[in-house]
């Protein structure tokens, strides 16, 4: 977000506000922090507790890192709250970045406290799968054609077949208007296409129950990416898994997603 940025430190805002200011060891405050020349941007989170906050004419951001000591600097972000402009986004950091819109001060008051009273949250999973009945459900338009017509359009879609040595499944064809596309590539031979840790294991789980018993499933789904730029993000997305075989008869699933909200809640 573009805009006039602050750093809000033990509780105070930094006389020079620019993250330049913060983490550099030729400033008056970099000097009187002890900062090195290799400071980043998460080290300000980290040990400082810093909370960067951006005011810009589209709206607000706060942005901070859960497990920092940064308790003071919330709770001055509170008292400030009801001068934000609208909308508030929630950037912060537990295994990776979370990013919430809020549309009112008291919504992004009670979302910050919530969070402050997790502090000590330690998260054992970096991706969370829940089946749900799609039926009363507002599903993305995509996925709301493909549960009620049952056709999976090649574009937006990727398939998964198993592996006849390991029996696991790995990405066989990347649909090129496919969500993951957009933001990977189409090689299935790359992250996370080809990726062999828990993610896998998890969503892929889902898998071998559509293929037994047959029929489409509807997930939400909430994944710790690492993204093109090498920064950890978490993804919300919906999907539907849909059986398939392939033209040489191997077991198979056809998967379509969505990036849309989940109601799935880490904190």
């Amino acid at each position: 977000m573009q805009g006039q940025q602050f750093w809000v430190v033990e509780g105070k805002v930094l006389p020079d506000t620019s993250i330049d200011g913060l983490r550099s060891p030729d400033t008056a405050i970099g000097k009187s922090r002890g900062v090195t020349s290799d400071y980043s941007e998460m080290a300000c989170f980290d040990k400082e507790g810093s909370v960067a906050l951006t005011v810009g004419p589209i709206g607000t951001e706060i942005k901070w890192s859960v497990f920092s000591p940064c308790f003071a600097s919330l709770y001055y972000i509170l008292e400030w709250l009801p001068s934000a402009r609208m909308p508030i986004v929630l950037r912060f950091y537990l295994s990776g970045w979370f990013e919430e819109i809020c549309t009112s001060v008291e919504q992004a008051t009670n979302r910050i406290e919530q969070i402050l009273s997790k502090s000590e949250l330690h998260l054992t999973k970096r991706t969370f799968v829940e089946e749900f009945d799609p039926k009363g459900r507002m599903l993305p338009p995509m996925l709301q054609q493909v549960w009620q017509n049952g056709l999976v359009i090649p574009e937006n879609s990727i398939d998964c077949v198993v592996d006849e040595h390991s029996h696991k499944f790995r990405v066989d064809r990347v649909g090129p208007r496919s969500t993951i596309a957009k933001f990977y590539g189409m090689l299935p031979v790359t992250y996370p296409y080809v990726n062999g840790g828990s993610y896998d294991e998890i969503v892929y789980e889902a898998y071998t129950h559509v293929i037994r018993s047959g029929k489409p499933r509807y997930d939400h789904v909430l994944a710790a990416m690492r993204m093109p730029d090498n920064v950890v993000r978490w993804v919300p997305y919906q999907r539907i898994i849909v059986p398939k075989q392939t033209i040489d008869h191997r077991q198979a699933v056809s998967v379509v997603t969505e990036i849309a909200p989940v109601d799935i809640s880490l904190i």
